[in-house]
């Protein structure tokens, strides 16, 4: 195996989860009670990624190529303390999320368990929230066929993880099991921004990242028959920006009324603002057997936001459909993501204004290009999507534990797209962004 066949890198990527459990607290946890049936386990995915554009899709996709998309290494410890009590830790190492440049060892799980009943399991401390089909083992690529889970999906909800409790309720009727999972916690998270323009005094051009808290709960309802499942869920979430967040920017029709023009302002007394956005997050998915080893999966969430029009107000969903033959699994994959009219209007309406270099005879040297860059700006901080995806890839099953991943994908961009990194004077709507994917992915 790549990486955690090397002892060394084994042993030092353990020792920083090590040391990263100890300065969260979980002693306890790092360190178990004696008599505690314990088991250690391991993932990884090793991806290449690369483009045939210049600018960044997803942090880190373009010409050049990189590894830092895909890939992700973590182990974890279960240990069985009675036969109704266990706890879980897992670790893990990828790309930081609130910076571009490094990589971060992060608790991802660290939860007690307690099954009072063959029907009940109550879960308190860090987990994921159940909002996907692969939600719990979305970090885990030798788990699924593709070479990335569907972004326009997996990126709606605000949080994957949170501290707090859930519970999982369990029926059996016949063949059918009915299960009911519901949680409630808090996590801190960063939203990611990327800003055309050096403004001075103002900000420099580059990714930005606002760090967020987030309040959650949900109730998602699945059914299982066989190995087909069908789920429903419903979620919502409480944002709390460390920075204020826009509720709308005014058209100013007075500061340059002289001269007949008029703008957006996006900063000033003018521009309302708020710190809490309400998000409410209805899904559905399933993934089912078509017979003659086909299966067809989709998954559906409609992300609606409260407080504000420029929020991350949208609805995404995918199709895909795969088939098993022998040790190779083809698949194919259509993914749509699109915001609701009001972020994505006013995103388009902020990309198309501007004010001529006229106006400085009436407001002064440099008023219009700084204007035009605070328009720029505006359209910047507006979580906005038009976009599809088609995706076609195989995977190869080298053994039970692990997998090698092939996949072209090509993304269209309609009007605009938070996913783009998009350099000034570059226009990428209604533009194709194509990228090819190498992954190697294992358990242990």
């Amino acid at each position: 195996m790549i990486v955690f066949d090397n002892p060394t890198l084994r042993g030092a990527i353990v020792k920083k989860i090590r040391l990263l459990l100890l300065a969260a607290g979980l002693i306890p946890i790092a360190q178990p009670a004696v008599g505690a049936d314990i088991s250690f386990s391991g993932f990884g995915t090793v991806g290449y990624t690369q483009s045939d554009q210049s600018y960044a899709y997803q942090r880190f996709i373009d010409n050049s190529g990189s590894f830092k998309r895909d890939s992700v290494f973590g182990v974890q410890m279960d240990a069985q303390i009675t036969p109704q009590i266990s706890f879980t830790v897992q670790g893990k190492v990828a790309p930081s999320m609130n910076n571009d440049s490094s990589w971060d060892p992060t608790v991802a799980w660290a939860f007690v368990s307690w099954r009072p009943t063959s029907d009940w399991l109550l879960r308190l401390g860090k987990l994921k929230v159940p909002s996907y089909l692969n939600a719990e083992n979305m970090d885990v690529g030798a788990t699924f066929d593709f070479a990335r889970l569907p972004y326009e999906v997996y990126s709606a909800s605000p949080t994957t993880d949170f501290t707090g409790a859930s519970f999982n309720k369990v029926w059996n009727l016949d063949d059918n099991e009915i299960t009911l999972d519901g949680y409630w916690g808090k996590a801190k998270t960063d939203w990611r921004f990327y800003f055309r323009d050096t403004i001075p005094g103002v900000q420099n051009a580059g990714a930005y990242y606002w760090p967020v808290n987030v309040d959650s709960k949900g109730l998602v309802l699945s059914l299982r028959q066989d190995e087909n499942i069908y789920r429903v869920g419903m979620h919502r979430a409480i944002a709390t920006v460390d920075k204020l967040f826009p509720v709308t920017f005014p058209y100013d029709t007075a500061t340059l009324a002289p001269t007949g023009i008029g703008f957006y302002q996006v900063s000033g007394p003018a521009v309302p603002w708020t710190r809490n956005i309400n998000l409410n997050l209805y899904s559905m998915a399933a993934d089912v057997g078509l017979g003659n080893d086909f299966r067809f999966a989709g998954e559906y969430v409609r992300r609606a936001v409260k407080d504000t029009d420029l929020g991350p107000d949208s609805q995404s969903a995918y199709i895909s459909l795969r088939k098993r033959i022998d040790k190779w699994t083809p698949y194919i994959i259509h993914s749509r993501l699109r915001s609701e009219s009001k972020p994505l209007d006013m995103k388009k309406a902020l990309n198309n204004s501007s004010v001529p270099a006229a106006i400085d005879g009436f407001a002064g040297p440099g008023a219009a290009a700084m204007i035009n860059a605070s328009q720029r700006a505006g359209a910047d901080g507006i979580i906005a999507y038009d976009q599809y995806s088609n995706s076609l890839g195989v995977s190869y099953a080298m053994s039970p534990t692990s997998k090698i991943k092939v996949d072209w994908t090509s993304v269209h961009i309609g009007e605009a797209s938070s996913m783009v990194d998009v350099p000034l004077g570059t226009d990428i709507r209604q533009k194709a962004i194509n990228v090819l994917s190498l992954s190697y992915s294992f358990v242990y």
